[in-house]
C-alpha cells in the first residue's frame, strides 16, 4: 500500500512553515539593510576622505577654499567637491528625517533636495554641505564644514543613526565622523553625569548647536569604529 500525507498533514506543514517564515523573515531584512547601511556610511566616509585630499593638492589648503564668512562659501564648496564627485539630478520631492528616539530631526525636510548645497551620486547617495563655519581662525583641527549623508538616498527609513550620517571636514584637512552619545538621549532629557557634576566631561558626548547629542549624528563614529548597527 503506497503511504501519503493527508490533507491535513500538509495544511499543518504549512502553517507552521508560514508561522516560523512569519518570525524569520522580518529579521533577515533587518539585519540585511543594517549591514546595507553599513557598507554605505563606510563608502561615504571614503569618498568624503578622498575627495577632500584630492581637493587639497589642486585648491590648496582647506583654509583658503573660500571666504568662510560670505553668502557663496557654500555653493563655492559644494562645486569642488563636485568637480571630484559627480552629482546626478537631486531630488525633488521633500522628505521628514527622523531621529533614533522617534521624534522628527530638526533638519529641513528640504535638506537634501538643496542643489546648491547636495551632491546625489549615480548610486543615490545624498551628499549635503549642511553647515560652514568660520575656520580660518583658531588651531589647525577646527572644523571647517560638515556633510550630512543618507546613504540609501530618498528610500526609508530616513533615519538619523540608521541611514543618515555626518562628516565634518576640518581645517588640517581630516574627514572626522561626528562622535556623541549612541545611541542618544531621548529629547530634552539631562544626563545623570550632568545632575551630579556640572563640570564632568564625557568624550562620548558631543552637545553642540547642531544637536546631536539627541538627534543621534553622534553614532557616525560608532559605526564606522564597529562597523555594526546595534543599537
Amino acid at each position: 500500500m503506497k503511504k501519503a500525507f493527508t490533507l491535513a498533514e500538509v495544511l499543518i506543514t504549512l502553517v507552521i512553515i508560514g508561522v516560523i517564515a512569519s518570525l524569520t523573515i522580518p529579521t533577515l531584512k533587518k539585519v540585511s539593510d543594517e549591514k546595507a547601511y553599513v557598507s554605505g556610511v563606510l563608502k561615504a566616509y571614503a569618498e568624503l576622505s578622498a575627495a577632500t585630499k584630492s581637493l587639497r593638492r589642486t585648491e590648496g589648503p582647506i583654509a583658503i577654499w573660500t571666504n568662510y564668512g560670505s553668502d557663496n562659501a557654500a555653493s563655492e564648496i559644494i562645486n569642488k567637491y563636485k568637480t571630484i564627485m559627480p552629482s546626478v539630478a537631486v531630488p525633488t520631492s521633500s522628505y521628514t528625517i527622523q531621529t533614533l528616539n522617534n521624534s522628527t530631526s530638526s533638519i529641513d525636510t528640504s535638506t537634501f533636495t538643496d542643489g546648491n548645497r547636495t551632491i546625489t551620486a549615480a548610486d543615490g547617495v545624498i551628499f549635503n554641505l549642511s553647515s560652514v563655519n568660520n575656520c580660518t581662525a583658531g588651531n589647525a583641527t577646527k572644523d571647517c564644514f560638515r556633510f550630512i549623508v543618507d546613504v540609501n538616498g530618498i528610500k526609508d527609513p530616513n533615519m538619523i543613526g540608521v541611514d543618515i550620517y555626518a562628516f565634518d571636514i576640518m581645517k588640517n584637512g581630516d574627514v572626522n565622523p561626528v562622535a556623541g552619545k549612541c545611541p542618544p538621549d531621548e529629547a530634552g532629557a539631562e544626563d545623570d553625569a550632568d545632575k551630579d557634576d556640572s563640570s564632568s566631561s564625557d568624550t562620548d558626548d558631543n552637545k553642540d548647536k547642531n544637536n546631536d547629542d539627541t538627534d543621534g549624528f553622534g553614532c557616525t563614529a560608532r559605526v564606522i569604529k564597529e562597523k555594526d548597527i546595534s543599537w
